[in-house]
């Protein structure tokens, strides 16, 4: 019989699909509304939105407290969020780095898992209480 381990057992890790989808859904629970981007899609066939770089998801969510515009002159309030989600091992290309830093120098709130917060849902769950962002206290 072979002696027994001491190691703790390691969780599976997540794909960069299952984390964007993971946290993408935490999000939605607290208001947000996700986006997409997929800049080389069919935009004849009305899918797809987006530019070279642009991060995987931009996230929305208005202010509820303030009633919509009701005249163009009017402006709307919304809480903007762009994410570009990486595995642990992931790493962002230098045309998905220059997209994020143009953003950020027109004041978007851009964040690249791995770099902003740990490549994992509870990375990400951990900064997001702590970002002042979460409107439903105890979501994560």
């Amino acid at each position: 019989m072979p002696p027994k381990s001491s190691a703790k057992p390691r969780s599976p890790k997540l794909t960069e699909a299952q984390l964007e989808k993971q946290c993408s859904d935490l999000l939605e629970l607290d208001g947000w509304r996700s986006l997409k981007t997929d800049p080389v899609s069919r935009r004849e066939w009305g899918k797809g939105f987006g530019e070279k770089g642009m991060a995987d998801r931009l996230y929305i969510r208005y202010d509820a407290d303030v009633p919509p515009p009701i005249n163009r002159g009017l402006r709307s309030r919304a809480d903007v969020m762009w994410i570009e989600w990486k595995t642990t091992t992931g790493r962002a290309e230098a045309h998905q780095v220059a997209w994020h830093t143009a953003e950020r120098a027109r004041g978007a709130l851009v964040l690249l898992a791995g770099v902003d917060f740990p490549a994992t849902f509870d990375g990400f769950a951990t900064w997001y209480r702590n970002s002042g962002l979460m409107r439903r206290a105890g979501l994560c």
